[in-house]
């Protein structure tokens, strides 16, 4: 039952909940254990962060046609799908925005979800894995917290270049 509540509420986390994402996977690490709090809260997030980008994106089309037409909009818009690696992998990395803001800005800002979902894998298993981990990290490799996000910070720079050689490359 406690892995069944665990589930539900990273589940919930991006869509609703307003915790704090640290404090619901240390709560399952001690509860569930690393490994267990990991796979479980890694899987229940990005359903959550899934079914978050789909109702955004149902509802952004249902209510909010009369808004994309501002220059506001367009301009966060243009901002967002030049370089969604960059804008999204970075507010996924640092933890400044709830989930819920940013898959919201994510489906109002026309980034889709074959974009999203590779940046959220890879910036959550990184962000939860460091909250289940912390102390094992920190007895490897000495490294700080602030470091590891420095360093998830940096891969996303890195895949947001590649990135856009890559649509350089398409368009060309």
């Amino acid at each position: 039952m406690k892995y069944l509540i665990f589930f539900i509420m990273c589940v919930s986390q991006p869509i609703c909940l307003p915790l704090p994402e640290a404090s619901t996977i240390l709560m399952g690490s001690v509860s569930l254990g690393s490994h267990m709090a990991f796979v479980i809260g890694l899987i229940g997030i990005l359903i959550g962060i899934i079914l978050m980008y789909k109702l955004s994106f149902y509802l952004g089309e249902k209510y909010l046609s009369k808004f994309k037409k501002s220059s506001n909009y367009q301009k966060y818009q243009k901002l967002i799908s030049t370089n969604p690696f960059l804008t999204t992998g970075i507010l996924f990395a640092i933890p400044i925005l709830p989930d819920e803001i940013i898959c919201v800005g994510s489906a109002l800002g026309g980034v889709s979800l074959k974009v999203l979902m590779p940046i959220a894998v890879f910036a959550k298993s990184i962000s939860i894995g460091m909250i289940t981990y912390s102390s094992n990290i920190a007895s490897i490799t000495s490294l700080k917290q602030w470091q590891i996000i420095a360093i998830e910070v940096v891969f996303m720079l890195v895949f947001a270049l590649i990135y856009s050689k890559i649509k350089k490359v398409k368009l060309v």
